[in-house]
């Protein structure tokens, strides 16, 4: 077996960040709660830097108010617990990555934003490529499948769930929904107020199919996901990796999308759910040929667990801390 390693991640501070669990946003936040919940079923010592009323199985400091982006790797130098083999920096700047501790130190870019180097991961070998110049390494994000409410009956309704910006295609989602006459359901936090009053507004004001549903979290999300007819997906920008694809389809549901930034990747399986427009998805939603449920499911029980996940991150893991002649991982896992 190889041997159980200390191991540290480090989130950026609120407000630049969220509490973890993240609630209805988060992506940076929901993928590294996943990870620590996984790293420390796997048996390893994990202690997580983040934001106050974080919770999680790890061994979790919360930073004062005090804690600025700029100031987090001096924090995490002073408060870093003796015997860690290696720092996971997820901040968005980079910030302990920048401070060049004596301790093996890699990030992890969920936003093209950072310090982009050779020990740098991203979550999908596009982001590599576009972002880090294919210097570096790639994990694909993973959930727990077992906490998506799984179903094989769906109801008549298409849904949009994200941010309530122009870049994910909110209003290139409205517009399949009104050619093709289907209930639209939009949730998610609105980040874009003059978007949302002066466009999308007076679309719900028109047609009583389209409905705002807001910020969502917990089960009433679950249910969203569960019931839909198909999620859409049309984002306008390089997505860097969309966790609502494979919580969506986790729930049995399958996802229409624009060929941008990871979708290629996550839906690798599924080719015939990727489009280049809105007519080309409007026409899919009409024909409804999609996979069933079930294979959905297992696509993502297979390849996007947070299992998988972990298990990608420690092999990182253990090679950096080898390369450093710190330690020497064992053989074996």
């Amino acid at each position: 077996m190889k041997s159980k390693l200390n191991i540290a991640l480090v989130l950026s501070n609120a407000p630049l960040a969220y509490p973890i669990p993240p609630l209805n946003q988060g992506g940076t936040e929901k993928a590294m709660y996943d990870l620590a919940e996984e790293l420390v079923r796997k048996g390893h010592q994990v202690t997580v830097f983040a934001a106050k009323g974080s919770t999680g199985s790890a061994n979790i400091i919360e930073y004062p108010s005090s804690v600025t982006e700029e100031k987090i790797g001096s924090y995490v130098a002073r408060k870093l617990p003796p015997g860690v083999d290696i720092i996971n920096d997820f901040t968005f700047s980079s910030s302990v990555k920048r401070r060049k501790l004596p301790i093996p130190t890699v990030s992890t870019h969920q936003c093209p934003i950072g310090l982009f180097t050779s020990k740098s991961i991203y979550p999908s070998r596009k982001m590599l490529a576009q972002v880090g110049k294919k210097k570096g390494y790639t994990v694909y994000n993973g959930i727990d499948p077992g906490e998506i409410a799984f179903s094989d009956r769906k109801q008549d309704y298409l849904l949009f769930i994200g941010r309530v910006i122009r870049e994910k295609g909110v209003m290139e989602a409205i517009q399949v929904a009104e050619s093709t006459g289907h209930r639209l359901m939009i949730a998610g936090p609105i980040k874009d107020d003059k978007l949302y009053r002066e466009e999308i507004e007076p679309k719900l004001r028109q047609n009583p199919r389209i409905q705002y549903v807001g910020a969502v979290s917990g089960k009433e999300k679950l249910d969203l996901f569960q019931n839909a007819k198909c999620m859409l997906f049309p984002i306008l920008w390089e997505e860097p990796f969309g966790l609502v694809m494979i919580e969506a389809m986790a729930a049995g549901t399958p996802v229409l999308a624009f060929n941008r930034g990871s979708v290629g990747e996550v839906m690798a399986c599924f080719p015939q759910l990727i489009c280049h427009s809105v007519k080309e998805m409007a026409t899919k939603v009409g024909r409804a040929d999609f996979p069933s449920p079930q294979e959905l499911r297992q696509y993502v029980e297979k390849h996007y667990s947070r299992e998988a996940m972990a298990t990608g991150y420690l092999r990182i893991y253990r090679k950096l801390i080898g390369r450093s002649g710190r330690r020497r991982p064992k053989a074996g896992d």
